[in-house]
């Protein structure tokens, strides 16, 4: 194969990624269950212990991912986890003001040996955070919580942001 057309192949395989990273993070959301109040912040301590342990896996992850091609992203892990501490920060905010307590709980906190497993993990993480986040919202409307919802939304926007860093240093 020529230079030339592995190039080619090369920048048409890059014109098509991005569309196909949209695509996942753009899915629709099913029709959101409806709950009550008391359910609604149980549903944000549940979200409230994911972003505890995706802040503590993006710490570890930021100490011990190795490999040159990994440099860039291994700062941009420090950032996210501050970036999941501000977050947790806002969920418990919210939780206190509908009234409950936010909780101390820590989701499984994920990780590997592997650079690229790493990166992984914290793909997948991030990708269920959306899915939750946009299935919260959705649920603030419905109980006219729109304090919440924007809160929620703020969340959403860092956590797409997230996924599209992980999605491009894992090249895809």
């Amino acid at each position: 194969m020529s230079k030339k057309n592995d190039r080619s192949k090369r920048k048409a395989a890059m014109a098509e990624r991005p569309a196909a990273s949209a695509a996942r993070l753009d899915a629709a959301p099913a029709a959101p269950r409806v709950l009550t109040r008391d359910e609604l912040i149980a549903e944000l301590n549940h979200d409230l212990a994911k972003e505890y342990s995706a802040l503590i896996q993006y710490v570890q992850h930021a100490a011990v991912i190795t490999g040159p091609q990994y440099d860039a992203i291994a700062a941009e892990l420090t950032v996210h986890s501050n970036e999941e501490h501000q977050h947790a920060i806002s969920l418990s905010n919210q939780i206190d003001f509908l009234g409950g307590v936010p909780a101390v709980d820590v989701a499984q906190v994920r990780v590997s040996p592997s650079s690229k497993s790493m990166l992984e993990l914290d793909l997948e993480g991030e990708l269920d955070a959306i899915a939750r986040y946009r299935e919260r919202i959705a649920q603030a409307e419905a109980l006219r919580e729109y304090g919440l919802r924007r809160a929620l939304e703020d969340i959403l926007i860092i956590e797409e942001e997230h996924a599209r860093d992980l999605q491009s240093a894992l090249d895809r």
